[in-house]
């Protein structure tokens, strides 16, 4: 690991690790900012003209001095369900604490939520990485049920694999399918076929986003590349109609966003959600 300035984004670590770079920012987020091959682009989105940004009364009433949310870019890490609360403008320093191999990107305690985040990155010899999310609890009560949300936004031209379940279950369902009110099943970005989803990034301003619960691997095609998620798929309780996968494009960008499982947290208690991520050129 070495500190960088990295454009508008400021001080950030850079772990280098198989032939393969990431670049996680310091002076705000944390946002893991870039992930790529050394010397290639970028496999995320990077807003460096803020065009995706949220403000207003409540951020003026209940966050006085911390100003608006921005998206910067990258890989963050949420709160579901969606409330205003989610969009908690991490715009502060990150404590980083490095363990061996592994590298932990910790933030402030959040004043609405009483949550601290933190992402723990171990990149293995070839460049691939898990990446750990982590909520602790820091009110003095229970949490109301929330759910870990981990949010790769990957750039223009992105293609988003689905995986749907084929397993033949009899007179039981074998799949969901979660809608937003604002998607149509007729956009001509979405594919949906028995066996998946596929979502591709275009030049549409309309949002679209959909859900799902997914147990194999998720994989998204860009830039000449292919990058892999792995993800829990245990039984349990999910936020939005049972989803543990959910995706969303726009004119800007893709985002695929994995969940934990929803739960409330005691005082003190914390909550973990790994996802594995691989990287490989496809041409």
């Amino acid at each position: 690991m070495e500190f960088i300035n990295y454009k508008k984004f400021g001080k950030c670590a850079k772990l280098s690790k198989g032939g393969k770079t990431m670049l996680v920012t310091v002076d705000l987020g944390p946002r893991i900012i870039f992930y790529g091959f050394d010397g290639g682009e970028n496999i995320f989105y990077e807003d460096e003209a803020d065009l995706i940004n949220k403000d207003g009364e409540y951020f003026d009433t209940n966050l006085k001095g911390k100003g608006i949310w921005h998206i910067y870019g990258g890989h963050r890490l949420w709160k579901s369900p969606e409330y205003i609360d989610t969009y908690y403008p991490d715009n502060s320093p990150v404590e980083v604490v490095q363990d061996g191999e592994s590298v932990t990107f910790v933030s402030e305690i959040e004043v609405t939520t009483g949550l601290r985040k933190s992402i723990k990155i171990t990149m293995d010899g070839d460049g691939n990485a898990t990446v750990e999310h982590k909520f602790q609890n820091c009110l003095e009560k229970a949490t109301q049920p929330i759910a870990l949300w981990a949010l790769s936004v990957m750039d223009k031209g992105a293609v988003a694999k689905i995986p749907l379940s084929v397993e033949d279950k009899g007179l039981l369902p074998n799949r969901n399918l979660v809608l937003w009110s604002y998607t149509d099943l007729k956009d001509e970005r979405l594919q949906i076929q028995n066996d998946g989803i596929t979502l591709s990034q275009k030049n549409i301003a309309k949002p679209i986003k959909l859900g799902a619960f997914v147990k194999d691997d998720v994989c998204v095609e860009i830039k000449g590349m292919t990058f892999s998620l792995s993800f829990p798929s245990d039984d349990g309780d999910y936020a939005d109609y049972c989803c543990n996968l959910e995706t969303y494009t726009n004119n800007i960008m893709l985002e695929i966003e994995t969940l934990s499982q929803i739960k409330s947290l005691k005082k003190g208690e914390y909550a973990l959600h790994t996802e594995k991520w691989r990287l490989e050129k496809t041409v």
